[in-house]
């Protein structure tokens, strides 16, 4: 069912308005219009701001929707012709590109929405980047920002960092120079952060290696080192460590990283971490390596032991002096 009258003169019609100058458009399977670009200056009045939809196509920004509908016809996106300020619920900041959720809350700002191709590079956008700065508390910090998200109520879902951006935050376990990103609650407290180097963290099975080499950092709402809302840890991607569980019935068994096909070069691999996963009171875990276990943390004893690209756990003096794994230590408690 179509959610747009089609005028003369190039013109649309649509619950949001009428825009002229539509060189084409695109509608969802159903009907509803979907997306459509411009040619000419038109201007759209929503709670962020007076928006002016992209119109003048450029190497650094072309094949672009000006803006974007949901079926039910209200704004998904707006590319905008050029960066401008918009209002947003922490104050107004520069923006190329803007979505919005269907209730037409704002959900994501992007200061800047240069395509990178051959006639663009990252270095080249990264010097159009002015620096915005944030105070929140487990981080103060000045820096290039790729993208910053909303929850519905108005508070910041996540920032992404632009690439090769780094700042300091506070965490429980010290301050952790976070590349990519982080996330937060809806209630304002740190919910995730990317590592940008391995960094240990003490957890209720012992120290590990907090890393994630794999992480993407498009967007910064999940990120591989995630915490509970008062702090604890909840969740981390380890990389270095084997873990070896000793279960209440004595069984043994290892948990290491594991390699798999690069998705992206022929006959390479890439080294994919152990995902380890606590319950919100600590005694429990998850353990995501090359093999999967569920253990209750009282009833088994833990060691981590070193892991170096792989390859096969070796004991150490200091690990046969708390463990049982060849029979020659003690019990782990």
């Amino acid at each position: 069912m179509q959610n747009f009258q089609l005028l003369e003169n190039e013109s649309i019609q649509t619950p949001f308005g009428v825009f002229a100058g539509v060189t084409s458009h695109v509608c969802y399977p159903t009907g509803e219009l979907e997306g459509l670009t411009l040619s000419e200056k038109n201007m759209m009045v929503t709670h962020i701001g007076e928006l002016i939809p992209f119109y003048s196509e450029t190497e650094r920004r072309k094949n672009k929707y000006s803006v974007e509908f949901y079926k039910s016809g209200t704004v998904k996106a707006v590319s905008l012709d050029s960066q401008q300020e918009v209002t947003t619920p922490i104050g107004e900041f520069p923006a190329e590109l803007v979505t919005f959720y269907e209730s037409g809350e704002l959900s994501r700002l992007f200061p800047l929405d240069g395509k990178i191709s051959g006639f663009w590079s990252e270095e080249d956008e990264r010097n159009l980047h002015i620096p915005l700065g944030f105070d929140l508390g487990f981080s103060r910090f000045t820096a290039r920002i790729g993208a910053i998200s909303f929850f519905q109520n108005g508070g910041i879902r996540s920032i992404t960092l632009f690439p090769g951006d780094t700042i300091e935050v506070s965490t429980a376990y010290g301050s952790i120079t976070a590349r990519n990103g982080f996330s937060l609650y809806e209630s304002g407290e740190l919910a995730s952060v990317e590592p940008e180097a391995p960094v240990q963290i003490n957890t209720p099975i012992g120290t590990l290696t907090a890393f994630d080499p794999n992480a993407i950092g498009i967007s910064a709402d999940t990120n591989s080192l995630e915490f509970y809302p008062e702090g604890t840890i909840k969740k981390l991607t380890v990389l270095g460590n084997t873990i070896a569980v000793q279960t209440s019935d004595s069984q043994m068994e290892w948990f290491h990283s594991r390699k798999i096909p690069h998705p992206l070069e022929d006959e390479s691999e890439q080294l994919v971490g152990i995902a380890v996963s606590f319950d919100s009171g600590g005694g429990a875990v998850e353990i995501k390596g090359d093999r999967q276990g569920n253990f209750v943390i009282k009833d088994c004893g833990f060691t981590v032991g070193k892991e170096n690209a792989g390859e096969a756990y070796t004991c150490s003096p200091a690990d046969c002096a708390s463990c049982s794994l060849c029979g020659k230590g003690a019990s782990i408690q």
